[in-house]
């Protein structure tokens, strides 16, 4: 189960990674940026990151407290 967290948890650090591209770093390149389209990109970058980060670190603790009892 620990181990499913942290890989579920490095795959949204990579959405992550793809929605800043996409949302933040595209549309300063294409000169369409808009405020409301930073926003929604900033909120979702956080919000994975966040989730990604606790993900790892709950999986990573459910292992080593798997391995002290087995």
């Amino acid at each position: 189960m620990g181990e499913a967290l942290k890989e579920f948890g490095k795959h949204l650090l990579n959405l992550a990674l793809a929605i800043a591209i996409y949302l933040l770093i595209q549309p300063f390149l294409k000169g369409n940026n808009t405020l409301r389209l930073i926003l929604v990109g900033v909120a979702f970058y956080f919000v994975l990151i966040i989730l990604g980060i606790v993900l790892i670190n709950l999986g990573d603790k459910l292992e080593k407290g798997g391995n002290k009892n087995g």
